[in-house]
């Protein structure tokens, strides 16, 4: 039987429209599951007004900062001339080994701060600015024993600074921000907190003990800053432990001591008060009769030193010098190392309950324990 042509028009009408349906209903739950798999906040929606603060804050002390440090590319000939043989043809200059590390401009006709360790040995190095800019620095001073030089670029105009802040006010906890070249990624910065000072590691008695951050540091960040958020440099970048996980920063305070020094003489004399030191822990106390453990132990006495001279002795518990509480071997190193030579201090001792004063006039570190 031979249907009408209407009728299966619209039969085929109908079926159309059936499909389009049954389509429209199996795109349904993909529809569905696809708008399950994120949500998107509205623009009116309330957000948290802290850290959106704390945010817009980081994003512009970063904008403060970042013109203030500068990336170092060293150039070093021993290290070419120590891994060429024999005869070898000289190196081009511009094909000689280098290594790359940070620094922060601290006058505004380009004063830079840097590690020793990323420019010792140097023959020549060069300096890329944050606005692109590329120039060159010499040494002015360099401080070994410290792990501080002190650099001038070559510029004719003046320089955006990076203001020293207080290591010593610095708080564990504190938020903290690291800025340097890691692995050469230039002007790079990180965040964490201040998680410990006073850290003896390296010659950390010289400095006082370093500053721990958690900020993440790397090859390249040596001689970068540590800064709070006041945009206050609090450290140097100078150190890591592992790979990375523990950062460890010269204190501000420490440095500042020394920079007179290393722009005028090139160099640093320290105070030389003659004594080898340990902690005071509790056997000591209780052998010493002592019901505290504030000070230092006196383990050995130099003859002919400053401290022989002024009567102190093996055994003795120094608690205070030049008016300074002194509570570990590193409070003691940082005060005797940045005092002035042939300064006379008082240094209390206490030795068998007994507390005395002495007088003794500092004479410089002799040049072998540099």
């Amino acid at each position: 039987m031979v249907k009408p042509f209407g009728t299966v028009t619209a039969w085929r009408a109908f079926t159309h429209m059936g499909l389009g349906l049954l389509g429209v209903l199996l795109l349904l739950p993909q529809l569905t599951l696809a708008a399950s798999l994120w949500s998107e906040r509205s623009t009116t929606d309330e957000i948290i007004p802290a850290l959106q603060e704390l945010n817009a804050s980081l994003v512009t002390l970063t904008q403060k900062l970042l013109p203030a440090v500068v990336s170092l590319k060293v150039h070093t000939k021993k290290d070419a001339d120590t891994a060429m043989p024999k005869n070898h043809p000289l190196i081009p200059d511009d094909e000689m080994p280098s290594a790359t590390g940070s620094g922060f401009i601290i006058r505004a006709d380009g004063l830079v701060l840097t590690n020793n360790h990323v420019i010792e040995a140097s023959t020549s190095i060069n300096v890329h600015l944050y606005d692109g800019e590329t120039t060159t620095a010499t040494v002015l001073g360099r401080d070994p024993l410290g792990d501080v030089a002190l650099l001038q670029l070559a510029t004719k105009r003046p320089l955006p600074v990076m203001p020293l802040g207080s290591s010593a006010a610095t708080q564990i906890g504190e938020l903290v921000v690291g800025i340097g070249s890691p692995f050469g990624f230039e002007q790079t910065i990180t965040l964490g907190i201040v998680s410990g000072k006073k850290r003896q590691i390296l010659r950390a008695g010289l400095v006082g003990g370093y500053l721990q951050t958690d900020a993440p540091l790397m090859t390249g960040n040596s001689g970068g800053p540590l800064v709070n958020m006041r945009g206050e440099v609090v450290g140097m970048n100078t150190a890591i432990v592992g790979r990375g996980e523990v950062g460890l920063a010269i204190p501000i305070d420490a440095i500042k001591e020394i920079v007179p020094q290393l722009h005028t003489a090139g160099r640093v004399t320290r105070g030389w008060l003659g004594v080898q030191i340990r902690p005071l822990d509790r056997a000591k106390a209780a052998a010493l009769g002592l019901e505290t453990l504030q000070g230092v132990y006196v383990h050995e006495v130099m003859p002919a030193q400053p401290a022989h001279q002024a009567g102190i002795v093996t055994g003795d518990v120094i608690v205070s010098f030049d008016g300074k509480t002194v509570s570990t071997p590193a409070d003691l190193q940082g005060a005797v190392a940045s005092t002035p030579i042939g300064k006379k201090v008082r240094v209390e001792l206490l030795h068998a309950r007994a507390r005395r004063t002495v007088e003794v006039t500092l004479v410089a570190m002799p040049e072998r324990q540099e």
